[in-house]
């Protein structure tokens, strides 16, 4: 078998090799008779002749450019179409995701611990899905971040929520009822209507948060070393109370909004 195989090989590159040299033979065979025609051709005829292959060559280089500028346009169209095509791949991935992170969530619902809310949360927030409403009573969601999340009217009953970050999110009607905040960030966060009876605040960062109509405030189960500087729409007389009950205004001593510095709160 290798034997046959070898000279079927060697007759294969005999025979291209023959094929090349019969090619180059006609080649030089056709310029050498063009060569002899023109050299007897009267000068008008080779005047004629010459224009017309002038002309013939014109036309080639024109076919060479329409073919240039053809590819180029195919090029373009398919570049769109690849683009497209990419942003409609990205699109299902991001509802595959959603969907998948829907479904972690609602079968961890009523359940304790994580159960793998964390990640599923924040996939949503990052693709900028609204958590209007949803239920999280009684999870585990230590250091969560949902920074810039909507939010309004989630139920956080119960739920540990310890160092988690709220910065500038949408709490509005939001229940935290008996949840644990301690060390948490709620900055620029909007709580108007919020429901904090019983909410462990030790600790947390309020600056700037927006607490318009906040209920329950005076049954916050602790609120010590939370920094409640340049609150927004603060219900009468709570930053007065929240000072009495130890929380600072963010400028002295007694603010405790960095996490590390809070940690041995968090246990308030």
């Amino acid at each position: 078998m290798s034997s046959q195989h070898l000279i079927s090989s060697s007759l294969h590159r005999i025979t291209v090799r023959r094929w090349w040299i019969i090619v180059v033979a006609l080649i030089v065979v056709v310029l050498g008779y063009l060569t002899f025609v023109f050299a007897r051709m009267p000068a008008a005829t080779a005047a004629l002749w010459t224009e017309w292959l002038q002309n013939a060559v014109n036309v080639i280089r024109l076919l060479e450019v329409a073919a240039l500028a053809f590819g180029a346009y195919q090029f373009w169209v398919n570049r769109n179409e690849l683009r497209a095509a990419e942003a409609e791949a990205a699109r299902r991935a991001r509802k595959d995701a959603n969907y998948q992170a829907w479904q972690v969530i609602n079968s961890a619902q009523g359940k304790g611990g994580s159960g793998g809310r964390v990640d599923a949360l924040a996939d949503l927030v990052r693709n900028d899905v609204s958590l209007a409403g949803i239920n999280l009573d009684g999870a585990w969601l230590e250091s969560i971040d949902l920074r810039l999340a909507t939010l309004p009217m989630a139920s956080f009953e119960k739920t540990n929520l310890q160092g988690a970050r709220f910065d500038g999110a949408r709490l509005d009607g939001a229940c935290f009822r008996g949840a644990n905040l301690s060390a948490a960030s709620l900055a620029n966060a909007s709580l108007r209507g919020a429901d904090l009876t019983g909410a462990r605040l030790s600790a947390v960062n309020l600056a700037g948060a927006d607490l318009f109509d906040v209920l329950g405030w005076r049954e916050i189960a602790s609120i010590a070393h939370a920094n409640v500087g340049e609150l927004r729409a603060a219900p009468r007389g709570f930053i007065e109370w929240a000072r009495l009950n130890g929380a600072a205004d963010g400028s002295g001593e007694g603010s405790m909004a960095n996490p590390e510095q809070s940690r041995e709160f968090r246990i308030l």
